[in-house]
């Protein structure tokens, strides 16, 4: 095999170019290292003040992570909790949204965000097949996006579901929408695309209506979006510039009071 020989005059250049790319290298490596310090960090602190069984998934945003030390800013933070135990609802899922954090430099190594700025801070949790059956009561509720129909979201989208109602030994199918009006969610069938044998139109809409409160969901305010996601029914709201406490990355509790537009309400009597 014959050697490869590098003209002298390209020996100095080819060597700084190795070199810039040993110290770049190590830089990504360095900074990869930090941001999955700062994931693993806020993952075990949400599973462990949360008595979680699952560690959540994290995923901080922004490349190089490093750089908010110049721009005191990450972009993103998600955090999901999978299969999270609800009372009356049983499993559902539950995803944290943080854009545009504003955080010290000793906050980017130590992976702890306490205190810093959010100019938004959503939460979704989604209700599956099981979830909506349960207060349907219909144990083999199945959901589906409408044919012809593009997933939506906002304060009206559209679902398709079937399940077994009280008394039939068949499946019907109906076409339901979503709508938010205010505080209150509305599910109402508008079109039954398949009727269980001995099943009245009247009992297969009624079967498949709901309605409720959202702020008696797992969320830390009213519902502002209902919409059809990955076989599940997502609900979020938001709010907008607050700031990180304890706590406020589990999946279902936060604390603090917020008024009907999620905005901060501040305590009278802390002085602020």
């Amino acid at each position: 095999m014959t050697d490869v020989v590098v003209p002298a005059r390209a020996r100095k250049p080819l060597a700084w170019l190795l070199a810039i790319a040993a110290v770049g290298g190590s830089l990504f490596v360095m900074d990869s290292g930090f941001a999955m310090h700062a994931e693993h960090s806020i993952s075990q602190r949400v599973k462990e003040e949360s008595k979680l069984e699952n560690s959540p998934e994290v995923f901080v945003g922004g490349m190089p992570y490093l750089g908010a030390a110049v721009t005191n800013e990450i972009p993103l933070i998600e955090v999901k909790s999978l299969d999270v135990e609800v009372p009356h609802l049983g499993m559902i899922n539950a995803q944290t949204t943080l854009r545009d954090i504003t955080v010290a430099a000793d906050q980017l190594t130590s992976g702890n965000f306490a205190g810093a700025s959010v100019s938004t801070f959503s939460r979704a949790i989604t209700l599956d097949g099981v979830a909506l059956g349960r207060l349907l009561s219909i144990t083999d509720l199945s959901i589906a996006n409408p044919d012809n129909i593009s997933p939506t979201g906002g304060m009206a989208s559209e679902a398709e579901l079937s399940g077994t109602v009280a008394g039939a030994k068949e499946t019907t199918r109906v076409r339901v929408t979503l709508r938010l009006v205010g505080e209150r969610f509305y599910m109402r069938p508008v079109e039954i695309l398949e009727l269980a044998e001995g099943t009245s139109e009247e009992e297969a809409t009624k079967a498949f209506e709901l309605e409720l409160d959202t702020r008696q969901l797992p969320l830390p305010a009213q519902a502002t979006a209902v919409r059809l996601q990955g076989g599940g029914i997502t609900f979020e709201t938001q709010r907008r510039n607050t700031h990180l406490q304890p706590g406020q990355l589990a999946p279902i509790e936060i604390a603090g009071d917020y008024d009907s537009d999620g905005r901060e309400v501040n305590d009278e009597n802390s002085g602020a």
